[in-house]
């Protein structure tokens, strides 16, 4: 776990940093007086988790969690504070925990362990299944969320990323398709907004880190998810590898049950669905074919079947 320590005492750091290094798996890779500096050099330090003092001279921690939350929403907090009243001010932010200084060694490491498990703890246990070809449906652990969304957008956003099979895409382009009314400044708040109702809704479900943010770029992390896409995708390269795996574009066939998000009128859907419906065509026809030579009538007529919906 890569971390990072701003606060304005110098030998606070320096404890706080002397204690994270007896803790196995733990990597202090900067230590900043100026919260200034830590912020502009955040791309390239990409921390996992930053401990911030509340009480500073020019930028107060909690204002400081919200810019760097713009820049690397993935990334933890803890707030450190030699005083207990700032305890309050920080329980509607996104920090983990709250320390007061001077850190003792044994809440720091219990603080380390809990954060340990809960960026560790991936949607592994949980049954994420997204079905995006016909009707957009999303369920974890058998419970719909179709109707749970923060926002409209939030939704949108979540549907514009699995199109995308995990590829990373940036911040400009995600603007472009689904605010391209909007200037590219208030797009950029309206997508960080999004961008963390988005994660926060997932983490309701204990899905962690399933959101991805890096270097400008957003994707999500598709390993543990039955997603119909990703499925179809898989199906439609081993058949393009082997033409005689005819359960291949059977495969694709059963998967493609409408359009893509076709109850979902996405500006950007329609640049993706056409190749999409070519595909299913073709493996239609394909099966169509291959039975008829076979002399399958009943199953040649099945496919032929479903050329009507």
């Amino acid at each position: 776990m890569k971390v990072i320590i701003i606060d304005d005492e110098y030998y606070a750091l320096r404890n706080l940093k002397s204690k994270l290094e007896k803790i196995p798996g733990v990597e202090v890779v900067a230590m900043y007086e100026d919260p200034a500096i830590a912020l502009d050099e955040l791309s390239n330090t990409q921390p996992d988790l930053a401990f911030l003092d509340i009480e500073m001279p020019e930028t107060d921690g909690i204002t400081l969690l919200g810019m760097m939350f713009k820049k690397r929403p993935d990334m933890d907090f803890v707030f450190t504070s030699a005083y207990h009243a700032y305890v309050t001010e920080t329980l509607e932010t996104k920090a983990l925990d709250f320390l007061v200084k001077p850190v003792k060694f044994e809440q720091l490491y219990v603080t380390l362990e809990k954060i340990k498990k809960i960026r560790t703890k991936s949607s592994i246990g949980h049954k994420i299944e997204v079905k995006c070809f016909g009707d957009f449906a999303v369920s974890i652990d058998g419970k719909m969320i179709d109707e749970h969304w923060r926002t409209k957008k939030t939704e949108e956003l979540f549907a514009y990323l699995l199109c995308m099979n995990g590829k990373s895409v940036s911040r400009e382009r995600i603007i472009n398709d689904l605010w391209p009314e909007l200037s590219m400044e208030k797009g950029y708040a309206n997508l960080y907004t999004t961008q963390y109702y988005l994660k926060k809704r997932l983490n309701t479900f204990g899905i962690q880190h399933v959101l991805k943010s890096r270097l400008g770029n957003i994707s999500l992390n598709l390993e543990d998810m039955k997603l119909d896409l990703l499925d179809f995708d898989h199906f439609s390269e081993r058949y393009n590898e082997d033409k005689s795996k005819m359960e291949m574009l059977e495969q694709m066939v059963e998967l493609y049950r409408g359009l893509l998000l076709e109850n979902k009128p996405y500006s950007w859907t329609l640049s993706i669905q056409q190749p999409y419906e070519v595909k299913f065509e073709n493996a239609l026809n394909s099966l169509i074919q291959f039975y008829s030579e076979r002399g399958d009538e009943k199953t040649a007529e099945y496919y032929e079947m479903k050329k009507m919906f």
